[in-house]
């Protein structure tokens, strides 16, 4: 009996090399992303981990290249987006996001290396976390504290 491709099955096979643009690769990994935290197959979100983990190491060997002079004017606006990407998770789960970084680096699960690019991360989360947490809440006005959105 013939399976029906899903939307899934489509990301194993979507090809890119060292030649896709770096637009390209960043769409790439965002799809594995958000299909590996929906996915419930343990072969499918390892295939999804393998793809993820390719397609990040091509992106990351084009940071430092120049934008294509193709893609330029995808990057040019008259006025200035309403929204900036930004990251900005909720207090509970930047803290478990914390939590599971610094149980992984308990568990001495990861080689050396990795596990120093782990501590990094940690770090500057730990800082994000800490300065989320102490931020000012309310700014005081004549009419009274407001809250800061």
């Amino acid at each position: 009996m013939a399976t029906t491709p899903t939307q899934t099955h489509a990301l194993f096979t979507t090809p890119f090399s060292h030649t896709t643009d770096f637009t390209e690769l960043a769409d790439n990994c965002e799809h594995y992303a958000y299909s590996l935290v929906e996915c419930d197959d343990i072969t499918e979100k390892l295939a999804l981990c393998g793809r993820l983990s390719t397609c990040l190491a091509l992106l990351q060997s084009t940071l430092h290249d120049p934008v294509p002079a193709h893609l330029i004017p995808h990057f040019i606006v008259n006025d200035l987006p309403a929204r900036l990407p930004a990251f900005e998770p909720e207090s509970d789960q930047l803290g478990q996001y914390c939590q599971v970084l610094t149980q992984l680096l308990i568990s001495r699960a990861l080689p050396q290396e990795m596990a120093r690019v782990i501590e990094d991360l940690l770090c500057e989360l730990v800082g994000y976390y800490a300065d989320t947490l102490k931020a000012p809440r309310w700014i005081n006005t004549p009419e009274g504290n407001i809250a800061i959105n």
